[in-house]
């Protein structure tokens, strides 16, 4: 092989060797840059969204679902005896329940909808429900209150199979597109306060619409409605 041959081999080689590793490189910091995202948007025990996360994502799903005329529940829960759980059982149990909750929360909105942590033992829920009309919707909700209740308060299997109690307070409101996401979180919480004032734990829904907008829009105004249960020991 002549001189310039092998030259010519080298500089491939280099020239390969730079693009290999350039394109390593562009993978790694590609990587690297949706794990930051992931980790900026997501709880990093329960792999649930964080606040931040369910304010980026809740609005697309509540223009999709307005766009498709499906109704669209936005809901808090509080969880009610967990540092008791805690301080029975430890931080492990406490954690398994947070987990475990989330999880309940994921399989109940469903590939579209989103599950939060927001912090502590307060989770939140976004998901869509089958009905069209405002009316439906509110029935649906009302059915729909107790169903998630009974799934999120199922006793969560400990060690050795002892079951830890979980107890839940929900609020609840069906939210729409005139108003952010912050207005609903805000009348989803006043439904939670009120079921806690209650003294149960306890499933409500909040009046569909905000008091301003619903002066604005309705002429009729919408009831509340409440479920209650016993609290979990």
């Amino acid at each position: 092989m002549t001189p310039l041959g092998r030259h010519s081999i080298t500089a491939a080689a280099l020239a390969l060797a730079a693009t290999g590793g350039y394109l390593t490189a562009r993978r790694t910091l590609t990587a690297q840059i949706t794990a930051a995202r992931h980790d900026a948007t997501h709880d990093s025990l329960t792999g649930a969204y964080n606040r931040a996360g369910l304010t980026a994502a809740a609005p697309d799903l509540i223009a999709a679902a307005g766009r498709a005329r499906r109704p669209v529940v936005v809901a808090l829960v509080d969880l009610v005896g967990f540092k008791a759980v805690n301080d029975r059982h430890g931080h492990d149990a406490g954690d398994h329940i947070l987990t475990t909750v989330a999880g309940r929360l994921a399989g109940i909105a469903g590939p579209a909808g989103i599950a939060a942590r927001l912090g502590g033992d307060e989770f939140a829920l976004v998901t869509t429900g089958p009905a069209a009309r405002l009316a439906d919707a509110e029935r649906w909700l009302a059915g729909w209150l107790p169903h998630i209740h009974g799934r999120l308060t199922t006793p969560v299997t400990w060690h050795h199979g002892d079951p830890l109690a979980v107890g839940a307070t929900i609020g609840a409101t069906l939210a729409t597109t005139d108003q952010p996401l912050s207005a609903w979180l805000t009348a989803a919480d006043r439904a939670m306060y009120a079921a806690r004032d209650q003294r149960t734990t306890t499933a409500t829904a909040a009046p569909t619409i905000p008091p301003a907008v619903r002066r604005r829009e309705m002429a009729r105004p919408t009831s509340r409605l409440a479920t209650a249960y016993p609290r979990a020991a």
